[in-house]
């Protein structure tokens, strides 16, 4: 009697839940564009830089066993089979080839759409929590985990970086609804109680792929997701083991106010949250837009450091509707479209981020790890490249160059010039230094 009145309870939970978000979304209201708040026209300088998480965020709906099928392929055309699927289903046809530009430097690895029980069976942590688990509704977060490689059609190349990618609500699914409802006290073994227990296993496999053991320097794990997934992707970000590999950004669109943060201890999740940034972008009058700004849970849009949270206003979506504008698919579209003045790409941007945070997340630079393919049969060679807050600094051994390469340094943009008029690659730097070059 008493469990038909607690599912009872939740059943109208949910229903409420549903009635807050649909309420008529308000715009957030935005101040000029600075580190913390970017409003929807300055959002165009950094479409292509969003663009790449927006697209793995719509394929997140995709099912999982349909991306295996096309795991560590290569088509004809030599972009990967997995990149090829996935813009086919998000881009019309004519679109295609600038989604594709978009996603081409990714490489699937791994993903589940099924109930979650231990991922590392021999996690002994993991089984107890299992063990004592609440009530189960037989579904699981769906979640997808793609690298950016220096050479995605290559096996064993090393990847820069890893990024976990949630899926939304889908539907009327009981346990998408039930997890969105979890920021009130809940019985069930949703989606937040499952990634509780499971997300230092999940980053223990992401530090066994081989892009990631093979990589001279450690990549580095953001997170990702749309709605719900957003905020599963928050939550992944501040429940990790803090001595652990560490989810050092959140890409977050049209995100759930609901992090699961009231599922952790404040140690964990405080240590967490130092020296992380998350990003949270929304498409003006999308349906949960009044929900973030009347419950957000923890943190807070107006936090500045630790972790530093980012709002970005998009307004690229056509048409009307809670619903429609809450579409990732959509706004993925969009976000690549404005990445290109017709058919020429945008130069590439990184939003700013504050000097004293000392954060640890590194922004890609125009193109990732950049890679030069060395013409005559030389091996290929990385220059690396780090970034120093919002600037981007070029490392390369002048020395170590291949015949017929050398550097020039334009203003503020540095570039690796070949002799030979087929080889030119920019770099986006403000400064050349010598230092040693990493050969794959």
């Amino acid at each position: 009697m008493r469990r038909k009145f607690i599912s009872a309870a939740h059943l109208v939970i949910s229903i409420f839940l549903g009635l807050l978000i649909a309420c008529p979304a308000h715009a957030q209201k935005a101040s000029d564009e600075d580190v913390q708040r970017i409003k929807a026209s300055p959002f165009v300088k950094y479409a292509r830089y969003y663009a790449p998480y927006a697209i793995q965020a719509a394929a997140a709906y995709l099912a999982i066993d349909d991306l295996d099928r096309y795991r560590f392929k290569q088509d004809d055309d030599g972009v990967g089979a997995d990149v090829n699927f996935v813009v086919g289903n998000i881009f019309e046809p004519k679109a295609a080839p600038f989604g594709q530009a978009a996603l081409k430097g990714w490489q699937y690895q791994f993903g589940s759409d099924r109930p979650l029980t231990c991922v590392v069976p021999t996690d002994a942590a993991c089984q107890a929590a299992f063990k004592n688990r609440g009530w189960e509704f037989g579904s699981g977060p769906a979640f997808q985990v793609w690298a950016r490689k220096r050479s995605p059609a290559v096996d064993h190349t090393a990847c820069s970086e890893v990024n976990l990618v949630f899926r939304g609500t889908v539907g009327l699914s009981t346990g998408d609804w039930l997890s969105n409802a979890n920021r009130f006290y809940s019985p069930y073994d949703d989606y937040y109680q499952q990634l509780r227990r499971n997300i230092d296993g999940i980053l223990g496999v992401i530090q066994g792929l081989d892009c990631y053991r093979v990589a001279r320097r450690k990549p580095q794990i953001v997170s990702t997701g749309h709605s719900l997934g957003g905020g599963l992707a928050q939550f992944v970000a501040l429940a990790h083991d803090p001595n652990g590999p560490k989810i050092v950004k959140v890409f977050a669109f049209d995100p759930s106010p609901v992090t699961g943060a009231h599922l952790l201890a404040k140690t964990i999740r405080t240590a967490n949250s130092q020296q992380l940034v998350i990003d949270r972008i929304y498409q003006e009058g999308e349906i949960l837009a009044w929900p973030r700004w009347a419950v957000q849970e923890y943190p807070s849009a107006s936090s500045t450091c630790g972790p530093f949270v980012r709002t970005v206003k998009v307004d690229a979506v056509p048409g009307s509707g809670l619903l429609n504008l809450h579409g990732i698919r959509p706004l993925a579209v969009k976000t690549v479209e404005l990445s290109y003045d017709g058919d020429r790409l945008k130069t590439y941007q990184v939003p700013p981020s504050p000097v004293d945070c000392r954060l640890r997340y590194e922004p890609p630079g125009e193109d990732g790890d950049v890679l030069v393919s060395m013409a005559d049969g030389q091996q290929p060679t990385r220059y690396a490249s780090t970034h120093v807050r919002a600037r981007t600094t070029v490392a390369v051994s002048p020395d170590a160059l291949p015949p017929g390469w050398r550097t020039r340094l334009d203003g503020s943009t540095a570039r690796l010039v070949s002799m030979r008029s087929h080889q030119k690659l920019k770099l986006g730097s403000s400064k050349v230094r010598r230092q040693r070059v990493a050969h794959l």
